[in-house]
């Protein structure tokens, strides 16, 4: 088999998908429609490449990333999708979280995803309304150029005095992070993408009441959002926005990630 693939989310049924179209044979592990593998274990023994979400998430199969690389053949590649795996040594693993540009294509993703899911949540339109960014990393720069192209009045607030600049000269007001809590009034959409507790139940109370909170981080997480719902407010968090928003564009990209990995390592295995 030219492909396993194991875990994930649908990014990954149409990663499938587009691997089959280039003439390869795909199975998977813990996602359908594609299964097509009669005993995992064997099929991991004998795939030419693997592809394994982290941590694996495969519906059906308790399967750790060492029992993946144990199984696979000392020549196989082993493509990790995701920010927290083990280092392995003997040269197999694959880190597709390292390629700069898949992360900046998820972030690109990630940010239409929430301002799609604001959309779907809110009664106005974007453009003309007040937005505050918490934060100006991948996301946060991504999400900025689509509200500000969307001619929303955007904030952003950041920690970081070259971070501000930048986002001034992009179009938006910069404040300070520290000073957070006196932006927070006349805001209707916010959005964290800091993975840090920014918005505690005494900031969150300055929030208009008719505000939508989304929360784009990592855990530990912005916005707390049980003193959010406490106070009457709509807060909610948009884990995995390109596997749920956009599974055929995220798929895409991670194959563009993939081959550019081959080429700089090398093709093993045509």
């Amino acid at each position: 088999m030219d492909y396993v693939i194991i875990g994930g989310d649908e990014r990954f049924v149409h990663l499938a998908r587009l691997l089959s179209e280039k003439g390869m044979r795909v199975g998977a592990i813990g996602r359908a429609p594609h299964e097509g593998v009669a005993s995992w274990a064997q099929a991991l023994a004998a795939a030419q490449n693997i592809v394994v979400n982290c941590p694996p998430n495969a519906r059906d199969v308790d399967v750790t990333l060492e029992e993946i690389l144990g199984l696979a053949r000392p020549d196989a590649r082993v493509f990790a999708c995701g920010p927290r795996h083990p280092q392995e040594s003997d040269g197999r693993l694959i880190d597709l979280w390292a390629d700069e540009s898949l992360i900046l294509e998820n972030a690109r993703l990630t940010a239409e995803g929430a301002a799609a899911s604001a959309m779907r949540a809110g009664t106005r339109c974007l453009r003309g309304m007040s937005c505050l960014v918490i934060g100006y990393g991948r996301i946060g720069q991504a999400l900025t150029e689509i509200l500000v192209a969307l001619n929303a009045r955007v904030t952003v607030a950041s920690r970081l005095p070259e971070h501000r600049s930048r986002a001034a000269e992009r179009g938006a007001v910069a404040v300070e992070t520290a000073a957070l809590d006196a932006a927070l009034p006349g805001h209707k959409l916010i959005v964290n993408t800091a993975p840090s507790p920014v918005l505690d139940a005494a900031a969150l109370s300055r929030a208009d009441g008719d505000a939508m909170l989304i929360d784009l981080a990592s855990p530990p997480y912005g916005i707390d959002l049980h003193a959010a719902w406490a106070l009457g407010l709509r807060a909610w968090r948009e884990p995995g926005l390109p596997g749920r928003y956009c599974p055929h564009s995220a798929a895409q990209a991670l194959l563009a990630a993939m081959d550019r990995a081959v080429e700089e390592g090398g093709a093993r295995h045509e």
